[in-house]
């Protein structure tokens, strides 16, 4: 039998030193500004039952959860996602709390990807979860925070990709079509695969709704896309939709935000789970969102509490990528100091050590038996200052 004692399960990585320290770096910045917005943290098991995930709105497959028994033989399964137990977690820790109330979380998601090979399977998370609130208010705070995380951790090389899910729940609802055919409609809008879509809305050339989703990836760019998606469609509530979305989206410019928000109406993503305004974030060199949230007013109501929410979550494996693709040969993990000393004065070495720490100095002792060992250990490691303790300190250069 094949032993895999050496490597790592498909979609998960062992993660050295300067992967670490980034990381750290971001989470640590995203959770002050958090903190710093009135948002406290909350922490939940890694292992949840599956029925936490198998409502109508939480929309996860089967085929996407790492699945176990528990000893008593129930299904529990790794945490695919953040949002839907925190919402288990509102809905019975925090039923009697006064809402709104925000929630933030620093946490792995645990997901397979059997047709996408190099995907991550295990990938860590920070967000925001805004519950008990349905305002414009609060559409427009978690996309300018969610903006604000980017910009803190990431600089300017970001854009933000806005849309509305109403529009598109609207549109296809519309369409005399069954519900197969309406999923793989939105799966391929949301490919931008326009040569499939074409196939597939041509048997329904004849109603008004299967133009406009032929249209709707195309439908991407500024605030001239308000009005072209209105020439398209405006039936059953459409325009006032998109008069909510073009208003968050002109209150977004006036943040300081011209030229970071991207209108695109075909982000058509989770379409159960999310029900109004879904966004994403991209930075400049990576291929797939590093951020992603909406509006998602039923999903606390599947456990029992009938809240609206919205909310973003941000992968912070990506950001720690691209910050160390940014900051090449930045992060620096040798001592600054050594310390030598013989057995009699270990107890002074390590005290010494705690005072050089308080100094924000890095040091180590030397486990080396003499002298000489410590000054080559010093030399091989790139430490430059070598301090002997015994009946006093002496400094001298390991160089």
């Amino acid at each position: 039998m094949k032993r895999y004692d050496k490597i790592t399960p498909d979609g998960t990585m062992d993660l050295l030193f300067e992967q670490c320290e980034a990381r750290a770096e971001v989470t640590q910045i995203l959770g002050e500004i958090y903190k710093s917005r009135g948002f406290n943290e909350v922490i939940t098991p890694t292992i949840e039952f599956y029925d936490v995930f198998n409502s109508s709105s939480s929309f996860f497959l089967q085929d996407t959860m790492y699945k176990l028994i528990d000893n008593k033989g129930r299904l529990i399964v790794l945490r695919p996602d953040c949002t839907i137990p925190i919402a288990r977690l509102v809905s019975t820790k925090l039923k009697n709390a006064k809402f709104p109330i925000r929630l933030f979380y620093n946490q792995n998601v645990y997901r397979t990807y059997p047709d996408m090979r190099g995907k991550s399977n295990e990938v860590n998370q920070i967000g925001v979860e805004l519950v008990g609130t349905s305002s414009k208010k609060s559409d427009l705070e978690i996309i300018e925070l969610a903006a604000n995380s980017l910009y803190k951790t990431a600089g300017d090389n970001f854009r933000i990709e806005l849309c509305h899910i109403g529009f598109f729940k609207l549109i296809i609802e519309s369409l005399k079509a069954d519900n197969d055919v309406k999923e793989n409609i939105r799966l391929l809008i949301e490919q931008k695969n326009y040569a499939a879509l074409n196939d597939i809305l041509s048997q329904y050339k004849d109603q008004n709704a299967a133009v406009a989703l032929s249209n709707l990836p195309r439908l991407f760019g500024g605030e001239e896309i308000f009005d072209e998606a209105a020439k398209l469609f405006s039936e059953n509530g459409a325009i006032e939709i998109l008069n909510y979305i073009r208003s968050i989206y002109a209150n977004l410019k006036a943040l300081g935000l011209e030229g970071k928000v991207i209108v695109d109406l075909g982000l058509v993503n989770n379409a159960e789970y999310y029900t109004g305004v879904i966004f994403r974030g991209y930075l400049n060199g990576i291929g797939e969102p590093v951020l992603s949230g909406g509006r998602y007013d039923n999903l606390v109501g599947d456990f029992g509490l009938d809240l609206p929410a919205t909310g973003f979550g941000i992968n912070t494996d990506l950001i720690s990528r691209y910050i160390l693709e940014q900051k090449k040969d930045c992060y620096d993990f040798s001592s600054q100091v050594l310390i030598h000393c013989d057995e009699n004065y270990i107890v002074a070495a390590l005290k010494y050590a705690e005072k050089l720490n308080s100094k924000n100095i890095v040091c180590e002792v030397s486990s080396q038996d003499t002298l000489e060992l410590s000054i080559a250990y010093a030399k091989n490691k790139g430490i430059k200052q070598l301090h002997i303790v015994s009946n006093d300190i002496k400094i001298i250069s390991a160089g």
